[in-house]
């Protein structure tokens, strides 16, 4: 099953000579001729990897084209209406293709460029008729090489040479040739995107804050994935090296020693004036340019990223929290674009625990639109799996099976719950259900009648120390047989019920007498708050443990900041709002404090400035501390504020049928919908 159609393209895959060279740049073009320019004029377009279009010289797509894959050996096709870049009599598109010809965690290498492109109403098929040549001015850049985590390479761009302006209706193509028609042997189908084109913003020019020797630092408004942009007078040959404070980012936790490099770009001046703004994009919040000749260029971004909006807010007596709300709005954003990525600056890879955690946030921070990247995020998981295994980083190469993340995003808590619970959706769980049972029969019972541990890929519940994981892995596999349960009723399907059934009770008569230890949950002599606080989430852990459990969580410091999430989560659950708050604002305080408009990868072992699974104290805010919560996929809603916690709070927030506005001063509660 596929959340989009396949389409069927009738024009050819098309590149330069020779499809096989990494890092190739190839512009293509093509003249035609309207009579009358019509309302509707749609382009359909594939490409491996990326695109940018041109009509009549004006930019139509930024950065086209949606990493592979949409099943395994397919890709995607974007539909593009480029009616209002018409004329009538002739008309020139043109369209600058990166092959990438590597790979990483979120894009799969097919091997061979390759662009294909119809238009039924125009009459455009690629295939001979179109023109092309391998662009001379882009390059790689020499003595230095990023890390092998996400696709595409470094970019050095030759200002001057005769491709320059390719993409201007009355450029000379005496240089250009017929391209080239290969058969789809590496591409397969390719089925329509399912999210909407990436953004790209206006563009804002940047004042040097400081200089060092060769470098020239300008500060960004916020962290934020971005074009660099240049525009300088230049003797011709002068280099121009770019960068970001995202240049190498350390490894995270348990792999704190490594550096990993991210892109740098580099252009090389023609004499004259030189303007120019990269068509791929960088991540950071500091950009540098260094060069040593006499040069004063001036510099801007072009910030781009997913098409959606940052519609939610949140306000209370706590600067900490707010603080931290805020940081968690823009960690999401840049974390979004092919796919949801841990991080932009390392290793761009969809984790499927990160995206549980994140889940509940986009529904409260972000415009409508970024739901659908939350559902491609869950066909991936679904229609990527491996077998019955279900891996937690795709699309993408460099994947592998957590176990505890899988579980994570099939159970109750978990991605696939998250979504349906606040959009209603039962599709991904018609989708999701068969493939879900199918992956809880991989674990065998013990003869306790708990679990055996699953090792997968990666035995991974957790970063750092003392992680509990036979407690933890019976928990999760507990909560996602109770989430199969569900979907089997929802979905009116009953296949499964007995094997369902059968394996909680068993884990239920099993649990309690194999790890309570009188006033925690263990399995050995490790007091692990994370393991405590999924036995409550999971209903494993009966009320009149509840004080014994919430002593433990207010003064044991092991999760981080992924599992921090279920930690505060478990004490609202109990009804400890207060002690959630204080640990929240203890545990989040250098993350609310420094300089970085995003939050970190953890507590203490810094990794990335910015990471998808820290943004715990957002959906904290919005569903304990405001009580904010649906059973129709926000059709409607209902509010149920903590009390004394804070003497007012605000929040707002995408509803299914515009915004919300939620005030509570005191006893009194005032809803506004817009």
């Amino acid at each position: 099953m596929r959340e989009t159609e396949r389409i069927p393209f009738h024009a050819n895959w098309i590149w330069a000579e020779h499809n096989d060279q990494k890092n190739d740049w190839v512009a293509f073009r093509k003249s035609f001729s309207v009579t009358e320019v019509p309302k509707q004029a749609e382009l359909l377009i594939s490409a491996d990897t990326k695109y940018w279009l041109y009509v009549n010289g004006r930019l139509a797509v930024n950065e086209g084209g949606l990493f592979r894959e949409s099943l395994p050996g397919c890709g995607y096709a974007d539909r593009v209406d480029i009616a209002c870049y018409l004329q009538p009599g002739e008309n020139v598109i043109a369209l600058l293709a990166w092959f990438y010809g590597n790979e990483g965690r979120n894009n799969v290498n097919s091997g061979r460029a390759g662009l294909i492109l119809e238009s039924a109403s125009l009459g455009l098929y690629s295939n001979e008729s179109f023109l092309c040549r391998r662009h001379p001015g882009y390059g790689k850049v020499s003595g230095h090489t990023p890390a092998y985590l996400y696709g595409g390479d470094d970019i050095s761009y030759r200002a001057g040479t005769d491709c320059e302006g390719f993409e201007n209706p009355d450029f000379d193509e005496s240089g250009f040739e017929p391209a080239t028609v290969y058969q789809n042997e590496v591409w397969g189908d390719a089925y329509e995107r399912p999210i909407p084109l990436h953004r790209l913003y206006p563009l804002q020019m940047l004042k040097e804050e400081s200089t060092q020797g060769t470098v020239h630092c300008f500060t960004l408004p916020y962290a934020m994935t971005f074009s660099p942009y240049l525009r300088v007078e230049a003797t011709g040959g002068e280099v121009i090296q770019i960068y970001t404070d995202h240049r190498a980012t350390p490894g995270g936790p348990g792999d704190n020693s490594n550096m990993y490099n991210g892109h740098v770009f580099q252009y090389i001046c023609k004499k004259g004036l030189n303007e120019y703004r990269f068509p791929a994009y960088i991540y950071g919040e500091h950009l540098y340019l260094e060069y040593t000749a006499a040069l004063a260029p001036d510099v801007g971004v072009c910030e781009s990223g997913f098409d959606c909006d940052i519609t939610g807010s949140f306000h209370c007596d706590s600067d900490i929290l707010n603080r931290v709300v805020e940081k968690a709005a823009r960690t999401l954003y840049v974390c979004m674009r092919d796919n949801f990525m841990d991080c932009p600056d390392r290793e761009r890879g969809q984790w499927i625990g990160d995206v549980s955690v994140q889940a509940p946030q986009v529904m409260f921070l972000l415009s409508k639109n970024a739901r659908k990247l939350m559902k491609k995020a869950i066909y991936d998981f679904i229609n990527l799996r491996k077998g019955d295994v279900l891996v937690g980083n795709v699309p993408g190469a460099n994947f592998s099976e957590l176990p505890g993340q899988s579980l994570n995003a099939i159970s109750e808590l978990g991605l696939l719950a998250q979504y349906y619970h606040y959009t209603g959706d039962l599709d991904v769980l018609q989708l999701a259900f068969e493939p879900a049972v199918n992956y809880l029969k991989l674990w065998s019972m013990d003869e306790q009648g708990l679990v055996r541990s699953r090792e997968g890929g990666w035995p991974w519940f957790d970063h750092l120390n003392n992680v509990d994981a036979p407690v933890l892995e019976n928990e999760w596999y507990y909560s996602a047989l109770s989430f199969a349960q569900k979907m089997a009723q929802l979905l009116d399907d009953h296949r499964y019920d007995a094997f369902l059934a059968q394996r909680k009770q068993s884990i239920e008569a099993a649990f309690e007498k194999a790890f309570w230890q009188g006033k925690h949950y263990s399995s050995g002599s490790v007091v692990d708050e994370r393991a405590n606080a999924m036995a409550v989430l999971t209903g494993l852990c009966p009320k009149e443990h509840y004080n014994d459990i919430c002593m433990v969580l207010i003064s044991t410091f092991n999760a981080s900041v992924y599992m921090e999430n279920y930690v505060l989560m478990a004490l609202c659950e109990m009804g400890f709002m207060k002690e959630a708050y204080l640990r929240m604002a203890s545990r989040y305080y250098n993350l609310a404090v420094n300089e970085n408009s995003t939050l970190w990868e953890d507590f203490f072992i810094l990794g990335t400035t910015n990471h998808a699974w820290s943004g715990a104290p957002a959906t904290i805010a919005f569903r304990y501390f405001l009580g904010i919560d649906t059973t129709d996929g926000f059709e409607t809603f209902t509010v149920n504020p903590v009390k004394g916690l804070f003497q007012e709070m605000e929040a707002s927030f995408a509803t299914a049928k515009g915004q919300a506005t939620v005030r509570v001063k005191g006893d009194q509660v005032e809803i506004i919908e817009k």
